[in-house]
Order: structure tokens, then sequence, then C-alpha cells
């Protein structure tokens, strides 16, 4: 007859508590980037982006500057109105709502540079 080894016991209950900490544990933030000009063409790279609740996507001035991110309603307030003149230059912007957040550069947006940062 075998007995009981307690060891096992021990093993699952780590377990256990390994997958709880994973399942209900705090997310970690994730950071994406987006080239403003790549390639030698006026897009924003990628120019459609998903990312979770209180995530930040940084905003780096790349080719064919100036360049600017403008928001759609109802995130205008997110906008950064400013030009980037200087390659390398860059912003931070970090996304506290669910939501769809369409943008642009404004002095390129008839050429097409438009993109979408999808937020689950």
């Amino acid at each position: 007859m075998e007995t009981f080894k307690p060891r096992y016991l021990i093993r699952a209950w780590w377990v256990l508590l390994i997958f709880i900490g994973i399942m209900f544990g705090p997310r970690m933030a994730y950071a994406a980037e987006i080239q403003m000009g790549s390639g030698g063409m006026l897009v924003f790279d990628p120019c459609e982006l998903t990312i979770g609740v209180g995530d930040t996507v940084t905003f780096v001035n790349n080719e064919l500057p100036p360049h600017n991110v403008m928001f759609d309603e109802p995130y205008q307030e997110m906008s950064h109105n400013d030009l980037a003149f200087a390659s390398g230059e860059k912003f931070d912007l970090t996304f506290e709502q669910a939501g769809d957040y369409y943008f642009q550069c404004d002095p390129h947006a008839g050429a097409g540079m438009k993109g979408v940062i999808h937020v689950e």
C-alpha cells in the first residue's frame, strides 16, 4: 500500500498560488512606439495599434518633418499641437480609457497621414 506524501500537496498548493497570482495579479503596463514619418513616406508606423487601458504609446519623429498628433472627438484634449521638427524628438501618451482613438498629423492629413489606436 502506498503512503501519503505531503510534498505532492505542497507542490499542488504552490501551483494553485502561482495560477491565482497570474490570473488576478496586477497587469503590467505595455509600452508601444509609433514612428511619425517612416520609409520615406508620410505615414504613422504602425498606423493601427491595439493596446490595453493604462498603456503608454511613444510617438517618435522620424522622417519628413514637421509632424504633430491631433486626436478626433472626444479625445481632442490628448492632442499634441506642437510640431516636431527634429528627428528623434518624442513624446508619450498614456491611454486611461477604453475606446478607438483616431488621430492625424495636421500638416500631412491630406496625404493620408492618419491612424487609430484601439484601447481595450
